[in-house]
């Protein structure tokens, strides 16, 4: 598994939803990173009050880099359980 989009001081850690583990959309793979992004409106936007919106939280990809993007709900980051 290549860790392209990990840094060297980032663990691996596996994301969970609802209990359920995440695997990658795309990929399939296990490992994630956790970030935090805006969930931008085009109303705040042309008010120039980005601060201002909802905030997210996404799980990326280690492997391909694809953003799995989370609005409220179970996400849970945890250190992997297994090989």
């Amino acid at each position: 598994m290549s860790e392209r989009f990990a840094t060297p001081t980032e663990e691996l850690t596996e994301a969970h939803v609802s209990g359920r583990r995440l695997a990658c959309l795309v990929c399939g793979a296990g490992a994630f990173a956790r970030r935090e992004v805006k969930m931008n409106t085009t109303g705040m936007s042309f008010l120039g009050l980005d601060w201002a919106n909802r905030s997210a939280v996404a799980a990326v990809c280690r492997t391909c880099g694809y953003v799995h993007t989370f609005l409220g709900g179970d996400l849970e980051f945890r250190r992997p359980t297994g090989p």
